[in-house]
């Protein structure tokens, strides 16, 4: 099993990554200068986004074969736990509004595009979290669920992506790379919307 997928898939998307990263929320929150409000804001974003492809890719049969726990996988409820806990009823989060460009996801190699852009995000919510919790008042299980989703297993769920990844797309690399950079490229362009 080659590892090269994952390779270029670091390499094809680092400006998307990095671009990301500079979005006016995440370099608040390094420079700690985000407020309680700007992060609920930052949240409901990601719930714009993520909400809308999980309610997608839970009706996608391509899902059952690849072997992953999608029910571990979500986030949107994460966000949902974050968004209450900061002051937002179940009501205000069914309103939010969702992105209006999602990435196209009708093929298996679209998923694992999308995927890797969602689980690799897991890697750097470690770093964030902690960052966060410097200045804001907030905890594991306290306002960054998101950002901490799988808290220790962090590793075993990557890991366990990473396999499903190496043994799906080796037919398919390009569309599975095409489709990481237009997850990362519409999710930076909604954010910063």
């Amino acid at each position: 099993m080659s590892t090269r997928i994952l390779e270029r898939l670091r390499e094809e998307t680092a400006a998307q990554h990095e671009r990301i990263e500079q979005n006016p929320y995440a370099k608040a929150a390094f420079d700690q200068t985000l407020t309680i409000d700007q992060y609920r804001s930052y949240l409901a974003k990601f719930y714009g986004f993520i909400k809308p492809v999980e309610e997608q890719l839970m009706e996608d049969e391509a899902l059952n074969h690849m072997g992953l726990d999608m029910g571990i996988r979500m986030k949107s409820k994460l966000l949902e736990d974050d968004l209450i806990h900061l002051g937002m009823t179940p009501d205000e989060i069914t309103h939010l509004p969702p992105s209006s460009r999602l990435p196209e996801l009708r093929t298996r190699a679209q998923i694992l595009g999308y995927l890797y852009v969602l689980e690799g995000s897991t890697l750097g919510g470690q770093v964030i979290t902690k960052q966060l919790m410097k200045f804001l008042p907030l905890g594991p299980e306290s306002g960054s669920r998101y950002f901490y989703a799988y808290g220790q297993e962090t590793k075993l769920r990557w890991t366990e992506f990473r396999e499903v990844l190496l043994s799906n797309a080796t037919e398919d690399s390009d569309v599975v790379i095409d489709s990481a950079i237009e997850t990362f490229r519409l999710l930076d362009a909604w954010i910063r919307e």
